[in-house]
């Protein structure tokens, strides 16, 4: 059995391949997606080493409590800046892979269902 191809075949082919690709893309992003919206990547802990916390001590002429504070207070806040900043970066991952399906499932279904009709 011998396999001719026509252009027109090989055109429909490759471009149920290349919108196969991206459908899969598109779902790991989903994946990634749902994952880093449930599971966020936790902040570092800057502020918790020794040396750093014992180097503002010797710098400062203000109390220990108010150092404390501030570090706590800036803590907090990068805390928080990592919270938004994980919730943007899964959101946008998400409508990246929403769409990544809503553009390839169409383009590949109709390539797909033209592939008999060249023959």
């Amino acid at each position: 059995m011998k396999l001719k191809w026509t252009l027109d075949q090989l055109y429909f082919y490759l471009v149920c391949f290349v919108m196969l690709v991206t459908v899969i893309v598109g779902i790991i992003n989903l994946v990634q997606a749902g994952i880093d919206l449930f599971l966020p990547v936790p902040e570092p802990d800057y502020y918790a080493r020794k040396e750093i916390i014992s180097e503002l001590y010797a710098r400062s002429t203000l109390p220990a409590e108010i150092i404390e504070q501030e570090l706590e207070a800036q803590q907090e806040f990068r805390q928080v800046q990592a919270r938004k900043q994980n919730l943007a970066t899964a959101l946008s991952r998400l409508l990246r892979g929403a769409v990544q399906l809503l553009i390839a499932v169409p383009v590949y279904l109709y390539h797909w269902r033209r592939i008999p009709r060249l023959t």
